[in-house]
């Protein structure tokens, strides 16, 4: 994936390259694992699926716990050295998981799984200093002229590796068994360490230090004083909270209102990647057309109106046109997020912000599904409403309420970004990278 722009910039194609490679990798790598938990390790035990769904737990838990102390660490070290040192202990980890296998029909079920989710907590701790650190490098390396087309290039890699990792590893795994999927992520992990080592940094002046606590207390501050990353929180925040409701009743819905299998479940995700595709790889042109600062909220509201839309859906078709909006909705809102992120907080405090979202990210994420599941099983359990002729069901009406929480996140995000600095000149867009961006 390449423009006129970045195309020139060998850092970044190295950066890019290591990443899409990993979280390719990851994509099929947890997939595999739950499957291969639930068909093998755990294989007809009737709590096989409680068992699957904890390897999603075992990932979640480093970013609340981890997530913010990680940050201070990361402002305070070489943020390329701690990228290579996360990447290098993930291979060693990821790889220690070849033993279970060989050692299948020596230990208990229960040691297999011990040793599971021990290692996806460790290297999700590890991602905790990664992802921020890597954060840092792409400000170090791209030119804020070229940072939002960057984050449009990185969500767009995301994204296509959500559409297509999950399809094949079902797949892989009958076919080859769960070893290969286990050397294949170390080895993503090992070519992502060989492209960040071929990174050239600038030197940068190390920060002075102070305690952890006062480092941890002056990102706090510095957070809570700023009027754009306090609007990004809040306005991610609710709606985190209906992208966990929508994520949680998505099979519900599928089944009970649009009447088709349940299986229509991957292609309505597939659809909604592929929108998102597409949003990320225009946003460097969305925002040389209306400002970087309007991304968010913009993409909010269409996402808002798309989820209200496909609320109101019977019919898989047109669910699946709104599935596109909002994919398109969503990639725009992801892809700005980076260079928003990158605008205004200087690279001493790029840590402690970063590990300041994804704890909240995660809660309001886990609330959102523990809301939804709580309504869906208690009061608007069998709800049927007919209101001026229109009828609200279970599933729809949190569709709608989840549609509305985005409308709500948007309205919250327009005042505060009005405080985002203007971009150096033609920092949004170059007339030479107007071309669309090719995969």
């Amino acid at each position: 994936m390449t423009t006129s722009g970045l195309s020139q910039n060998r850092n970044w194609q190295r950066l890019w390259r290591g990443e899409a490679i990993s979280v390719f990798g990851d994509m099929i790598f947890i997939v595999t694992i739950m499957l291969w938990i639930a068909t093998e390790i755990a294989a007809d035990r009737p709590w096989a699926p409680a068992a699957a769904s904890g390897a999603l737990i075992a990932t979640a838990i480093p970013a609340l716990v981890v997530g913010p102390v990680a940050g201070v660490w990361v402002d305070r070290w070489n943020r390329r050295r701690t990228m290579l040192v996360a990447d290098g202990a993930r291979v060693l980890l990821i790889a220690s998981l070849l033993l279970i296998p060989l050692l299948r029909h020596t230990i208990s079920t229960a040691a297999q799984l011990a040793m599971v989710y021990s290692v996806l907590v460790a290297t999700s701790c590890f991602a905790q200093f990664f992802n921020p650190s890597r954060l840092a490098l792409v400000g170090a390396v791209v030119d804020e002229v070229d940072q939002t087309r960057a984050s449009g290039q990185m969500q767009a890699m995301v994204a296509l590796a959500q559409v297509l990792g999950p399809p094949l590893a079902a797949p892989l795994l009958v076919t080859f068994g769960v070893q290969w999927a286990l050397v294949a992520n170390a080895l993503s992990f090992a070519i992502s360490w060989l492209y960040v080592r071929a990174v050239e940094v600038p030197t940068i002046e190390a920060p002075a230090r102070s305690t952890v606590i006062e480092e941890f207390r002056a990102g706090i501050r510095f957070f809570a004083g700023n009027k754009v990353l306090v609007g990004i929180a809040v306005g991610s925040v609710i709606l985190m909270v209906g992208v966990g409701a929508v994520n949680s009743m998505i099979v519900f819905f599928i089944h009970d209102n649009l009447h088709v299998s349940v299986g229509w479940v991957g292609v309505f995700s597939a659809v909604i990647g592929v929108g998102a595709i597409g949003g990320s790889i225009t946003t460097g042109l969305l925002a040389g057309l209306v400002g970087l600062r309007r991304i968010p909220w913009l993409g909010l509201f269409v996402g808002g109106a798309s989820v209200i839309a496909l609320s109101r859906c019977t019919a898989i078709a047109p669910a699946l046109a709104a599935g596109l909006v909002l994919g398109i909705a969503i990639g725009a809102i992801n892809a700005s997020d980076q260079p928003i992120t990158l605008r205004v907080t200087p690279s001493a405090m790029l840590g402690r912000v970063s590990a300041v979202f994804s704890p909240l990210l995660q809660l309001a994420n886990l609330m959102g599904m523990a809301m939804a599941g709580v309504l869906a099983s208690g009061w608007l359990r069998s709800m049927r409403h007919n209101v001026f002729g229109v009828t609200f069901g279970t599933y729809d009406t949190m569709f709608a309420c989840a549609g509305i929480l985005f409308i709500v996140a948007a309205l919250v995000m327009i005042r505060p970004m009005r405080h985002l600095p203007e971009p150096p000149s033609g920092a949004d867009i170059r007339e030479e990278d107007a071309a669309p961006v090719t995969i």
